[in-house]
């Protein structure tokens, strides 16, 4: 009885406070507290209304009143152009909700901001369009060489150089898998960097005989391509936000590729790619009883390759550095995976 003689209290004091109570009347109506409520609301949180949107807005001068001061070659644009631009660059004309002008503005920040290592995504063939920005690479190459009269390497990127050579990596590996979780990712980041670096270094050595045939313009391709792929895990290394079973993987594929052993080293790629574990799928919940294999599901031993696209990718990447490495650097075909033999070391014998 107390609560509710409290309550009745409470709910008299707030009919005063708000004023909702007429002189000549014994009873209010519940839409006038609403409306008082709302008001109140609005006062205290600063929100405008439709009317105060639309006064401010004709207060405005005449080169803001479109929402935007920005013009320049890419705002405002006619909508053929803007249509025809989406298209080349495979997005879509029109998201959900979207305005034409707002399509305009994604279009400008989208050519200003783009990423020009980012292929498309995974409903297109990505090695297609690496082939395509081979050509284009190598068409711009060729009028560069015309008006300069200097090769300039199509193949170089900022995110790749490195100063660190592959002696280097062989002292910086004496200290892996020793702790240091940050010395780890510098060490994978810098044998990713200077791998790609030989590979670029490789293909702009061609001729331009070379250059113009299939199976360098492929390599070139795939190159592009691996470029691509490998960009999110550097990305990773050099924020240290990889996950400790693909650091541990990683740390050590790349401390076998070091010291030139590759058969431990694509052991140790196919655990982080495929795992070993007894449903190499990730499945950790069979059933409510124990299983003799149970203790072996974990996270190290799941199929890193299925968890996402961007994983599968820079996973495949790291299978073709480790085979460039297995060229560059040749060891024993006993510590070698799949040895062919080269044509000139068929011939010297």
């Amino acid at each position: 009885m107390d609560f509710l003689k409290a309550e009745i209290e409470r709910k008299k004091r707030l009919m005063l406070e708000k004023n909702v109570m007429q002189p000549d009347k014994k009873y209010f109506k519940r839409g006038d507290l609403v409306a008082i409520q709302d008001k109140e609301y609005l006062e205290k949180h600063k929100i405008k209304t439709k009317e105060e949107e639309k006064k401010a807005e004709d207060d405005l001068p005449d080169s803001q009143k479109d929402g935007t001061a920005i013009k320049d070659d890419l705002y405002p644009l006619p909508r053929e152009e803007v249509i025809r631009r989406f298209r080349e660059v495979l997005q879509p004309i029109l998201l959900f909700g979207e305005t034409e002008d707002e399509a305009n503005l994604r279009l400008r920040s989208l050519e200003i901001v783009g990423d020009n290592d980012r292929l498309g995504g995974t409903s297109q063939n990505d090695y297609r369009e690496a082939m395509k920005r081979v050509d284009k690479a190598y068409l711009k190459s060729v009028e560069n060489e015309k008006d300069d009269g200097e090769d300039k390497n199509a193949f170089e990127s900022k995110v790749y150089s490195t100063d660190k050579t592959y002696e280097d990596l062989l002292n910086m590996a004496i200290d892996l898998r020793q702790g240091d979780l940050k010395h780890d990712d510098k060490v994978i980041a810098e044998w990713i960097k200077v791998l790609m670096t030989m590979w670029s270094h490789e293909l702009t050595s061609k001729t331009e005989a070379e250059r113009m045939s299939v199976k360098v313009r492929m390599e070139a391709a795939t190159f592009t391509q691996t470029k691509a792929y490998v960009k999110p895990l550097l990305r990773m290394l050099r924020k240290n936000q990889l996950t400790d079973d693909i650091r541990d993987s990683l740390s050590s594929m790349v401390k076998y590729v070091l010291q030139r052993d590759y058969i431990l080293a694509n052991e140790k790629y196919m655990e982080m790619a495929i795992g070993n574990a007894p449903w190499p799928i990730g499945v950790t919940n069979a059933g409510i009883h124990a299983r003799p294999g149970r203790e072996r599901i974990f996270s190290k031993h799941v199929a890193h390759v299925l968890n996402d696209e961007s994983q599968r990718k820079y996973i495949q990447g790291l299978k073709r550095l480790m085979t460039k490495a297995q060229v560059y650097f040749k060891t024993d075909p006993s510590r070698s995976v799949d040895f062919i033999q080269d044509e000139g070391e068929k011939a010297d014998e």
